[in-house]
């Protein structure tokens, strides 16, 4: 039976990758260590995963010496002090920045990233970046309406008629639409743009505008992601965004492309001239952001604007983050058990495999390296 440890994130994120719930159902099919105090940020503590059959462990060196398969979020553990046999399980963005697998090679470590799972109908269960994703969205207009001078919906009383908020978002994937929707259950005027013409009609099912602007490039093989544009469209979308951004109270921002920066949609020039009090979160910072201003992990004001670049920004709802979190992780090591010797034939494991036996395999990421 394997033996499997589960860590403690560090302050930066306050999620846990596996609740007891989820344990619970896997404890016939392996042992389970826990770091101690792992789940008390989320809301989960050591005792009700000693209930759901897991052992606590106080040492960290312990957990990872005793232990077959190590589960861990965005943060690589320590592997130096560790000669045997070991496989890490995390969620990395390794397709922008590779760096931490460095301190995996030469080692006897097996290191599967969760960010790289495929768009399939049978991984759907495993895709973590959805369930991120949502969480953001809903975060991100929760943290805008937070730091706003004004409330969200139209209230009128005695002292008069307050009008709605009216929020921009730019990016209508998962985390687009969930911010859409999030804004207007809070009676927001909401508008968003995507380059993806497809997303009009999601877009419009949540009551939001869609801007549309002609001439993007889009690929059908691309995942669901948008994927990077020409030079005139991005000068077209700038000068369209401008123009929106300076009537917005709140913008969103989560446009990604995988493995490439973030595409840059809010120039300074047009945070100068947006309302004073008003309101940026962007949810690509942690890939250079697609405000120029965005500082990642910083909050700050600039031209009497706030602008929020905080890239954990799940943390701050930490206990259902955790929850959908886990149900993917969940799903990925029933998966994994059940295949122990496919990691070469099983499209899920061998996309997501990084590192085997120390060495750099997957050839998405290899390929993306030597391009530099």
């Amino acid at each position: 039976m394997k033996k499997i440890g589960l860590l403690k994130e560090n302050q930066h994120n306050k999620i846990v990758v596996l609740i007891p719930k989820h344990i619970a159902l896997l404890k016939y099919h392996a042992l389970f260590f826990v770091e101690s105090g792992a789940g008390l940020a989320a809301g989960f503590s050591d005792v009700e995963y000693e209930d759901a059959g897991a052992v606590i462990v106080q040492s960290r060196k312990e957990i990872l010496e005793v232990s077959d398969i190590i589960l861990c979020f965005d943060q690589l553990p320590e592997m130096t002090l560790v000669d045997d046999k070991k496989t890490v399980i995390a969620f990395l963005n390794v397709l922008y920045d590779f760096s931490p697998l460095a301190s995996f090679t030469g080692k006897k470590i097996d290191l599967y990233s969760l960010d790289l799972m495929p768009r399939t109908t049978l991984a759907q269960s495993m895709d973590i970046l959805s369930s991120v994703a949502s969480i953001s969205g809903y975060q991100a207009v929760l943290t805008a309406a937070e730091m706003l001078p004004s409330c969200l919906p139209m209230i009128t009383s005695a002292g008069g008629t307050l009008r709605p908020a009216k929020f921009l978002i730019l990016g209508s994937g998962v985390a687009g639409l969930q911010a859409i929707a999030t804004a207007k259950r809070m009676g927001a005027v909401v508008k968003a743009f995507d380059v993806r013409r497809a997303s009009r009609t999601e877009v419009e099912s949540l009551g939001a505008e869609f801007i549309e602007i002609e001439g993007a490039s889009e690929n059908k093989n691309s995942g669901g992601y948008a994927v990077e544009q020409t030079q005139d469209y991005l000068d077209k979308i700038e000068s369209v965004i401008h123009e929106e951004a300076i009537q917005a109270d709140a913008i969103i921002t989560t446009a990604k492309i995988p493995g490439k920066h973030a595409p840059l949609l809010l120039k300074e020039y047009s945070v100068k001239q947006m309302k004073p009090g008003s309101v940026i979160v962007d949810l690509a910072a942690e890939t250079g952001g697609n405000c120029e201003l965005t500082r990642k992990d910083e909050i700050h004001v600039q031209h009497e604007v706030t602008i929020i670049g905080i890239s954990a920004i799940i943390s701050r709802c930490s206990k259902s983050a955790s929850i959908l979190i886990s149900g993917n992780y969940f799903a990925f090591i029933n998966h994994l058990l059940a295949n122990p010797n496919l990691a070469g034939k099983d499209e899920i494991l061998n996309q997501t495999k990084v590192i085997e036996d120390g060495l750099l395999i997957n050839q998405k990421l290899v390929q993306l390296i030597n391009q530099y």
